[in-house]
């Protein structure tokens, strides 16, 4: 029986998702199970298995096409069977640019006939933003990856050159889609980026020299000021923006500060990193004593859902991650229930994985808490915004030296600073203030936590 291939929901609020890589193509025996495609969502990259057995038929979807939720994007079949009445007819690939001396590819009809191209995802995507075929670039590796993209493009913008033709221009994205903007010939420029590269500043410098010259002579003299632009946003950026606009827009957000002694908690650190098998970071420290204190004080760990307040049993801590795309959260799961050693590895993992585009939809889920530690930026205090449903966020700034009383006197100490976001709706102030009482307490002497 015929089975559907669709756009899997990936998150709660994800309404299209983009596909970046088909592991199998038309025609292609699949088995339950096994890598079928590839989706990107609005926070991550995610492989996809085949829901069923069969022959893969009616594909309606081309790599690098978004597709609504639910949308039937391709049929499982059983030999022989024909495609359903209500299925799409397949769309034709259309054949990729002819890049310098490569033959342009065989029509769409023939690529059946083709093996399945294994690439990572990232691959996938410079190689979409690029128009290059995955099929034209050569690997070392039994999948491309993204280094064999760059160096392929730069491969045929050398080939293009030494025939004295166009070749294909490297540049990045950005560059790319600011000289469609502005009409700039890419082939025209001397690119600063690596292996001659044509970046983004390089298309403006052009655009502005341009204006200059074009400039009439009873015109004042151009200023060095370059012309505005629109910038270009990824996925994960645009659905950043919206949900913190949102929350800035409709969650009543008030700020409680406080700023605490760090002596013990840097010699909490010094203790522990001898006997810990990976390395100890402040972050790690405030997760723990922030789950402990979210067990004393269980009303900054709940949500407003449905116009209710909605407790939540587990403590599962978020740590804003900065990547390229946008900003990211991803999870650590019951913290109040591991160690400083447990609490690292994941740290470390989930932030690999966040870097590398790599983060699974159930490493972003079920947050209760987040913290945002910008202290190794130096920054020294700032103030966050309420990630939604979450009723807090914990803003941490850099332990600094500052001159404080210390038992009637003036001494020099490490500081550090705190400040708490949180919605009104869920959280009063006195509820708020306990708790960043009790944390205070907790990072001063945190042998109270076994209190």
């Amino acid at each position: 029986m015929a089975k559907e291939v669709i756009m899997p929901a990936l998150g709660m609020a994800q309404e299209t998702g983009t596909l970046l890589t088909w592991h199998k193509q038309e025609g292609d025996t699949v088995k339950k199970g096994e890598p079928l495609m590839t989706v990107a969502t609005d926070k991550t990259d995610v492989e996809i298995e085949a829901p069923a057995d069969g022959v893969l038929r009616g594909v309606t979807l081309q790599e690098g096409e978004d597709a609504p939720v639910g949308d039937v994007i391709a049929w499982l079949l059983a030999p022989g069977e024909a495609l359903p009445t209500t299925a799409k007819p397949a769309t034709q690939a259309q054949p990729a640019t002819a890049v310098a001396t490569v033959a342009p590819l065989p029509p769409s009809s023939t690529t059946a006939l083709l093996p399945p191209i294994a690439a990572t995802p990232l691959a996938a995507r410079v190689a979409a933003e690029h128009n290059i075929d995955l099929r034209q670039v050569p690997t070392n590796s039994d999948r491309i990856q993204k280094e064999d993209v760059l160096a392929y493009i730069a491969a045929q913008a050398q080939v293009g050159r030494m025939a004295g033709g166009e070749g294909r221009v490297l540049a990045s994205p950005k560059a790319r889609r600011l000289a469609k903007e502005q009409g700039v010939d890419l082939a025209s420029l001397n690119g600063s980026g690596p292996d001659g590269a044509v970046l983004a500043a390089d298309v403006l410098a052009a655009q502005a020299a341009v204006s200059t010259l074009q400039s009439p002579v009873s015109q004042p003299p151009a200023t060095s000021h370059q012309p505005s632009a629109t910038l270009p946003m990824s996925r994960a950026w645009r659905v950043m923006a919206q949900r913190l606009q949102q929350s800035w827009t409709t969650v009543p957000h008030f700020y409680l500060e406080r700023d605490v002694n760090a002596s013990a908690v840097v010699a909490w650190r010094e203790r522990m990193q001898p006997r810990a098998t990976t390395k100890i970071t402040y972050t790690d420290l405030l997760v723990k004593v922030v789950a402990a204190a979210l067990q004393k004080h269980p009303r900054l760990n709940a949500a407003w859902q449905n116009e209710q307040i909605v407790s939540n049993s587990a403590i599962n801590i978020g740590l804003a991650v900065a990547v390229e795309e946008g900003l990211l959260v991803p999870v650590v799961q019951n913290a109040d229930q591991l160690g400083l050693n447990a609490i690292a590895q994941q740290r470390i993992t989930l932030v690999q994985k966040a870097q590398s585009g790599q983060l699974a939809p159930n490493d972003l889920a079920g947050g209760t808490f987040t913290i945002s530690n910008l202290g190794m930026f130096g920054v020294e205090r700032f103030n966050a915004i309420v990630n939604p449903p979450q009723a807090a966020i914990l803003a941490v700034g850099a332990i600094v030296e500052r001159v404080v009383p210390l038992n009637g006197q003036p001494a020099v100490q490490p500081m550090m600073a705190l400040t708490l976001s949180c919605d009104h709706r869920v959280v009063d102030g006195a509820r708020a203030a306990q708790f960043l009482q009790t944390l205070a307490g907790y990072l001063e002497d945190p042998l109270s936590i076994l209190d």
